[in-house]
């Protein structure tokens, strides 16, 4: 008798194990992939620079695009064009050797372009979701706030 309880609660206690697998699995491949923000033409919706928040101006857009197999980024600053590359590592991320075209970018414009330059320069973390981006970097003093067209 002995004999037969153990086999029955050891029977059942690989069920439950499989059942506790099979329901890990369910959810695992049910959960959505990780939002990537390659190929996707970002636009800037909000700048904040040493803790203080700035006005973007009005019909000036300011693009990033990441290409992911080359580990680059594009994207006009409201003035010039710019390129960039990156390093990822989950939500860490770090750009570096800055390129850019030399037009002259006098008053508000430049002032905008500055801004976002050196925000984007001290980047720390990436977040996506869905249609919008944050990159944050200074310990969290500098915010970049993006949005998608794209679902």
């Amino acid at each position: 008798m002995r004999h037969r309880n153990v086999l029955i609660i050891g029977s059942l206690a690989a069920l439950g194990l499989v059942i506790a697998l099979g329901v890990i699995l369910i959810r695992m491949t049910a959960s959505p992939p990780a939002a990537s923000p390659s190929g996707v033409l970002w636009t800037l919706t909000s700048l904040q620079v040493n803790g203080q928040t700035h006005q973007l101006i009005p019909n000036v857009a300011v693009t990033l695009t990441f290409h992911e197999p080359s580990h680059t980024i594009t994207g006009n600053s409201g003035c010039n064009s710019y390129q960039a590359t990156y390093q990822q590592q989950n939500s860490q991320i770090r750009f570096q050797d800055f390129a850019m075209t030399a037009v002259g970018c006098l008053g508000p414009e430049g002032v905008q372009e500055n801004l976002y330059m050196q925000a984007l320069s001290h980047a720390e973390t990436l977040l996506v979701s869905a249609n919008a981006m944050t990159i944050t970097g200074a310990g969290g003093k500098d915010i970049l706030q993006f949005s998608s067209s794209q679902p």
